[in-house]
C-alpha cells in the first residue's frame, strides 16, 4: 500500500512555540523552587501532555487550584480577567498566546465604544472564550456576541453605527466565508473586518485538498477533542473520501490498510513523532 503524506501538517507555529515555552516554564520553576503549571490544556496531544506532566507540569484552570508558581498561558490565550487573577494571586506568567490570537485581542481592546463586536467561532472553544473576555485599559469588559452560523447573524442588532467581525483563527474556511457573506449582506459599509483566518491553517487545508485528488482515503492524526483536527476530517468527508480520525498508531485498522493508496495528514497539535508512528504502522514497518 502506498501512503502519501500531506505537504503541510502537524505542529503549527503557535503550538511549536507553546511546547518550547512549556519546557522553559519547567526550567524557570525548577530554578526558583516553585511549581510549574499550564493554564488549561495547552495542547490536544495526550503523549506530549503526559511527557510534560511527568516532568512536573501540572494542569490547572484557576489560580486557587494551586500555590503560586510559574504558569504557562496556552496558545489559544485566556481572558484578561483570568490573567489578572493569576497575577494578583502571585503567579509568574509565561505567555504562550499565539501571536495571531494576541493581535486579535489587541484589536478588540482598542475597539470604539459604539462598535458592535461580533466573534465568529465555535461557542466554548478556548480561543473564542479568550476573544470574548477582553477588557479595555480601564478594565471594562468589551461586549461581544458570538455567532456560529448564518442563522445566528440574522439575530444580531439591525442598526449599530459600526460593526467589527472578529473570527476564531482556526474556524473552518467554509463556515467563515458563509458568516462573512451574511455579515456583509446585513451591514454593508458599516462592517469592518478585524482579523482573518490563520494563514497556516489555510495552507494546511489547501494541501489536504490537493492530497484528496490523488488518494482513495485519508487518515487524519490528532486529538479527539481537537477542533482543528475535526475540521480536517470534515473537509475530507465533504470532498467525498473516507476519513479516519486516529489519535495514535494504536488505532490503525486493517480497513485502513485495505486501500491501494491512502493519504496522511494531521492536526496542529500532532507532533512529528506521532505522524511518523502512524505512517510506519500503516506501512507495517516497526520503528
Amino acid at each position: 500500500m502506498e501512503v502519501i503524506r500531506s505537504k503541510t501538517m502537524g505542529f503549527c507555529m503557535g503550538v511549536k512555540q507553546v511546547v518550547d515555552l512549556a519546557h522553559e516554564c519547567l526550567r524557570i520553576a525548577k530554578d526558583k523552587g516553585v511549581p510549574a503549571y499550564s493554564i488549561g490544556w495547552f495542547i490536544h496531544n495526550q503523549r506530549v501532555v503526559k511527557q510534560l506532566a511527568d516532568l512536573g507540569l501540572r494542569h490547572i484552570e484557576r489560580p486557587e487550584e494551586g500555590v503560586p508558581g510559574v504558569a504557562l498561558i496556552r496558545a489559544h490565550g485566556i481572558t484578561d480577567v483570568l490573567r489578572q487573577e493569576f497575577i494578583d494571586a502571585g503567579y509568574e506568567l509565561i505567555d504562550g498566546t499565539c501571536r495571531n490570537v494576541a493581535s486579535s485581542q489587541s484589536i478588540i481592546r482598542n475597539t470604539g465604544k459604539n462598535t458592535l463586536v461580533v466573534v465568529a467561532g465555535i461557542a466554548g472553544h478556548s480561543e473564542v472564550v479568550a476573544l470574548s473576555g477582553v477588557t479595555t485599559t480601564e478594565n471594562i469588559l468589551v461586549p461581544t456576541v458570538v455567532v456560529q452560523s448564518v442563522e445566528a447573524v440574522q439575530n444580531l442588532p439591525d442598526d449599530p453605527k459600526t460593526v467589527i467581525l472578529m473570527t476564531q483563527t482556526t474556524l473552518p474556511a467554509l463556515d467563515y466565508r458563509a458568516i462573512l457573506q451574511a455579515m456583509k449582506d446585513k451591514y454593508g459599509t458599516a462592517l469592518r473586518i478585524g482579523n482573518h483566518l490563520c494563514a497556516g491553517a489555510l495552507r494546511r487545508n489547501k494541501a489536504l485538498l490537493e492530497l484528496c485528488e490523488t488518494v482513495e482515503a485519508i487518515v487524519v492524526v490528532g486529538g479527539k477533542n481537537s477542533a482543528n483536527t475535526a475540521a480536517l476530517v470534515r473537509l475530507v468527508e465533504e470532498f467525498g473520501l473516507p476519513a479516519f480520525h486516529v489519535e495514535s498508531a494504536l488505532e490503525i485498522t486493517e480497513e485502513m490498510r485495505s486501500f491501494n493508496c491512502i493519504g496522511l495528514t494531521a492536526g496542529t497539535s500532532t507532533s512529528q513523532h506521532d505522524i511518523d508512528d502512524v505512517y510506519s504502522e500503516l506501512k507495517g514497518v516497526s520503528r
